[in-house]
């Protein structure tokens, strides 16, 4: 498998977009700042940047792109950017503004003639208003949009401790899904059927990673989680594993260049082999309390996965050529 030209392609990815975010983000998030007479908070503001911002884009957008053959263009790169910009605010929407359902649909579906009153609001009325004008495909880019704020407003089920099962893995793995999706469609091509297809078990395994790395707050939060939940994590593993062996085939299966599906499996995979550092240390956790762990009893130590840890580090080594190959 060709992990050298997979890993070089993103490595340009993330000099460029950072070249980009000098020029382009960081000076727009000031004048949004000035404009609407507002500040991102600090946390918030290094999302946008280090995360949204730059490996969102530079890591699936142009993965996508290179998976059919293209480059990201510079009009591409501006909306996946600025949806960068809209995903975090987005959840401040909810989250801080408290609006309602049918408010957060006026700005989805009709920004322009929505009556913000917020920053946050000011911020994602212009967004969404320029990207519903200047994404090509403005039905693809509604109908994600519709599944992003679907899903949203039912992760407020994720406040009750005795969410079921199937409920939480069905918002986890949509969740996930969606959020994958709409990042696809702010591109000049929508995703065919059988690439949505792949997307799902992509964004369902992201998912888990990010519930993964955030189990402390969301313990913190009180947010149930399919993670904060486990009452078993060999048996989560061996999940989660059958679950990359089925993103690993529906990737192979799409109609491209089997190179470029080689490196977009592996690229893809890197987020996962991140995750499985996260599942081994739970699974010692487990195996030193001798039972399922109660996680609101634990401290905050034990619920974070140091990745700065030389070992962690070449663990994740491993997992990456590991797990591309599994069928």
């Amino acid at each position: 498998m060709g992990y050298f030209s997979a890993f070089k392609n993103i490595y340009s990815e993330i000099q460029l977009q950072k070249r980009f975010n000098n020029t382009f983000l960081l000076p727009y998030l000031n004048e949004l700042e000035k404009k609407y007479n507002g500040t991102f908070a600090p946390e918030q503001r290094q999302k946008i940047v280090n995360y949204y911002g730059l490996f969102i884009t530079s890591f699936l957008c142009s993965s996508y792109k290179r998976l059919y053959g293209q480059t990201l263009t510079d009009e591409e790169r501006k909306r996946a950017t600025l949806f960068g910009i809209l995903t975090p605010v987005g959840d401040d929407l909810f989250d801080i503004d408290k609006l309602d359902v049918d408010s957060i649909a006026a700005i989805t579906f009709t920004p322009e003639t929505y009556t913000a009153t917020t920053f946050a609001a000011h911020v994602a009325k212009e967004i969404q208003t320029y990207l519903l004008t200047h994404v090509p495909h403005t039905d693809a880019y509604l109908q994600a949009s519709a599944d992003v704020l679907a899903i949203q407003a039912e992760t407020i089920k994720q406040t009750k401790k005795d969410i079921s099962l199937q409920d939480l893995q069905r918002i986890t793995y949509t969740k996930g899904a969606v959020s994958v999706v709409i990042y696809h469609q702010c591109l000049n091509e929508p995703a065919s059927e059988q690439m949505l297809d792949a997307l799902f078990y992509i964004g369902s395994l992201y998912q888990l990673g990010n519930d993964l790395f955030d189990l402390y707050k969301d313990v913190r939060d009180n947010i149930y989680t399919l993670v904060n939940t486990c009452k078993d994590f060999k048996v989560f593993k061996q999940q989660f594993l059958d679950r990359i062996r089925v993103q690993n085939k529906k990737i192979h299966l799409l109609p491209y260049n089997e190179k470029r599906k080689q490196d977009f499996c592996i690229i893809m995979n890197t987020i996962n082999a991140r995750s499985m550092i996260a599942i081994d240390q739970f699974i010692r956790t487990e195996q030193v309390k001798g039972k399922a762990v109660d996680w609101w009893k634990m401290e905050r130590k034990d619920m974070i996965v140091d990745m700065e840890k030389p070992a962690n580090f070449m663990k994740w080594m491993y997992y990456i050529y590991q797990l591309p190959a599994l069928k």
